[in-house]
């Protein structure tokens, strides 16, 4: 008996050139769609980064510039809204009327250099206050220095307890090496004087910023990214310690009326082509107390925060 094997065979067939491309096709659509939405969510990431930035810089920068005017004037227990204090040389000679000094575009007001680090844009405002708290005269000869003064600062001394109910009275003079040696009666409080002058200048960097200028520290860079700075002054006009019209520097005819200012900076996102085509934005850029529109030269993204803040000794 003879034996046969037979074998079935299933033929076999591979993708044709019409399936292969639409395959590619197909491929090249979801490649393409994931792309897209990468590049948009990253946009979307740049974007939110950058306002991120921009508002805890402008948050930072308007907190300290509030920080130093509501202070404006204040001699701890006094203030020179009550009377000037005395004054040591080479300490500067302070009265109520240039505790706070600002100037417009063109006009400096104390303390903004003309050289290191100059001015370019927006305008200035120059506070003198104390800073701090305070320390009494028997500590700080007793060798506490809680708040490191140094050697040249400007400190006030101040008597906040004198005898027969008479008012507080006060000095100015510049630390000696030794605080020690710092004349006056031990329950004298002795606080740090200074001036700070804010203003917009350019960084090594080649961008604006807020600069911050002390007579008792120097120049310092406080955020960059501050393109404009635009500062409107409440006067009291009727001596009712409360503000009855807002006016620029350049309308200012007595600086002892002011008792808040008005502060708008223009923050500019550290990085470029992030809006599909330049920003319109609106600042005061002819000190008239209104806003113009202001087309950007780039595509950055721009946005304006304001404060208005109360100076304390004068509104009490």
């Amino acid at each position: 008996m003879s034996m046969r094997s037979t074998f079935s065979g299933h033929s076999q067939r591979g993708f044709g050139l019409v399936e292969l491309m639409v395959a590619v096709t197909l491929g090249f659509i979801v490649v393409a769609a994931v792309g897209y939405l990468y590049l948009g969510s990253r946009q979307s990431f740049r974007n939110t980064d950058n306002m991120s930035r921009m508002q805890e810089s402008a948050r930072y920068a308007l907190d300290t510039i509030a920080r130093d005017l509501r202070m404006a004037g204040s001699l701890g227990c006094t203030s020179l809204v009550e009377g000037a204090p005395n004054f040591v040389a080479p300490a500067p000679a302070l009265t109520n009327a240039n505790a706070v000094v600002g100037g417009d575009a063109g006009n400096n007001p104390p303390g903004v250099p003309a050289a290191t680090v100059p001015r370019v844009a927006g305008d200035a405002i120059s506070v003198w206050g104390a800073q701090a708290s305070s320390v009494t005269l028997a500590s700080l000869t007793a060798g506490a220095n809680p708040y490191a003064y140094k050697a040249n600062d400007i400190l006030a001394v101040v008597t906040c307890r004198p005898p027969a109910d008479a008012p507080p009275t006060g000095f100015l003079r510049s630390a000696p090496a030794d605080l020690t040696t710092l004349p006056g009666a031990p329950a004298d409080e002795v606080m740090e004087f200074d001036r700070f002058a804010y203003y917009i200048g350019t960084n090594p960097a080649g961008v604006r910023a807020l600069y911050r200028n002390s007579v008792n520290d120097g120049v310092a860079e406080l955020v960059e990214g501050v393109e404009d700075m635009q500062i409107m002054y409440g006067i009291d006009t009727n001596a009712d310690r409360a503000a009855d019209v807002y006016q620029t520097a350049g309308a200012v005819a007595n600086w002892q009326q002011v008792v808040s200012v008005r502060i708008s900076l223009l923050m500019a996102s550290p990085d470029n082509n992030l809006t599909t085509s330049a920003q319109t934005y609106r600042i005061d850029t002819d000190d008239d107390g209104t806003p113009n529109a202001v087309v950007a030269a780039d595509r950055r993204i721009y946005q304006t925060f304001s404060t208005t803040v109360g100076i304390r000794n004068r509104l009490q």
